[in-house]
């Protein structure tokens, strides 16, 4: 098995090379591929949430409890006090911070459903939803993005069996096959209720015609827009500035 240092520097080279390759042909602006970037850094740690005292879980823990509060209050009508609000946020805060954290630690085990290929596409859809219905990004972007957790999440479980093998030894550790999988065969439920929701995330996500037909297109890998020399440097510094 792969360390978390491992992991997060595979994901980061693999997500880089390939969003500076979608701005290479134009299928990104440059503030996207800083977007396209994290969420395949963030997916090559999602695999790991399921192990108890994981880096992973306590990062996504610890970024989803403020994001989930603050989305609470936006969302409350307007003359609520700023008492109220507070009080909101600190409740929702704690309550993902700690119980929904304890239940999630005592419902899953490593190397479950979580190290699985179609968990990675049900962080893909789930990434796109969000990114369309509450950011209000296009559906290309949505779609790409969720794309890149995707990519991560691969890259995170193919480590993973990479290190079931020990090569100097001439064996196949245990773990082997429990990462690169379709489906748990211990927890036959768990599995049904993972593909049953990814069903039903399909139907909630955005129109993914755009992003299959631009992808599809070999016009865009024909076309190579390369940046004049130092004009990239430029849009860079502008995205950022922005």
């Amino acid at each position: 098995m792969a360390d978390f240092r491992t992991h997060l520097s595979v994901a980061s080279r693999v997500s880089g090379l390939a969003a500076t390759g979608l701005l290479v042909t134009g299928l990104a602006q440059v503030h996207e591929v800083l977007l396209y970037f994290i969420m395949g850094v963030m997916g090559g740690i999602l695999p790991d949430i399921d192990a108890d005292n994981s880096v992973a879980i306590r990062l996504v823990f610890n970024f989803l409890a403020p994001v989930i509060a603050f989305f609470l209050v936006f969302g409350q009508r307007i003359g609520t006090s700023l008492a109220e609000l507070l009080l909101i946020w600190a409740a929702v805060f704690f309550m993902v911070k700690y119980p929904v954290f304890y239940l999630f630690t005592r419902l899953t085990v490593h190397r479950g459903i979580i190290h699985s290929v179609p968990a990675g596409i049900l962080f893909w859809l789930l990434d796109a939803i969000l990114l369309h219905r509450v950011f209000h990004v296009s559906n290309f972007t949505a779609w790409m993005a969720g794309f890149f957790v995707f990519l991560g999440f691969i890259i995170h479980l193919v480590l993973d069996e990479l290190g079931s093998l020990d090569l100097s030894g001439r064996r196949v550790k245990k773990s082997f096959g429990t990462a690169l999988k379709l489906r748990n065969p211990k927890d036959p439920k768990a599995t049904s209720v993972l593909y049953i929701t990814i069903i039903g995330l399909f139907f909630l996500a955005p129109d993914p015609e755009p992003f299959l037909a631009t992808i599809l297109s070999s016009e865009h890998y024909l076309n190579i827009h390369l940046f004049p020399q130092g004009q990239w440097f430029q849009g860079l510094i502008n995205a950022l500035q922005d």
